[in-house]
């Protein structure tokens, strides 16, 4: 049995998760100046699908081949790359994420355009795998020195 404040934990709970999601997308004339310690910069998001619209994979040596021969010699900057949880709907798809610093000066009137190594990387996968779709999109952040 629950104990009868159970409702109100669970609410404060979705509040302050959506206080930290608001927190996180603040606009970007919101992280400037940024505290001590960091400099305001910008983070490049790839999301690459990793399955066909046939349903093949795109397999984890193919991943390997693509981030050592276009990735890493293109980008030349540190990348983080993660997956996100298998998406079940509509269809079995999978995703992984790679996470970089890029060099661009962000404005909150006018986003910089997409840098061309960050072009480069998403024409080479589109090329590679016609019919795996790949999103890039630029945030803002405060990034460590």
């Amino acid at each position: 049995m629950r104990p009868p404040d159970a409702p109100r934990r669970a609410m404060v709970r979705r509040g302050a998760l959506l206080l930290g999601v608001m927190a996180l997308a603040r606009p970007a004339g919101a992280l400037t100046p940024c505290p001590p310690g960091s400099r305001p910069g910008v983070l490049a998001y790839l999301r690459f699908a990793l399955v066909l619209p046939n349903g093949d994979d795109v397999t984890e040596a193919q991943w390997r081949t693509f981030r050592s021969d276009i990735m890493d010699p293109v980008l030349r900057a540190p990348v983080t790359e993660r997956d996100e949880p298998p998406v079940t709907q509509p269809r079995p798809q999978r995703f992984r994420n790679a996470i970089i610093e890029v060099r661009a000066a962000w404005s909150p009137d006018a986003p910089p355009p997409m840098p061309a190594p960050v072009l480069s990387v998403v024409r080479a996968w589109t090329a590679r795998f016609p019919d795996a779709p790949v999103e890039a999109r630029l945030v803002p952040a405060c990034l460590g020195r």
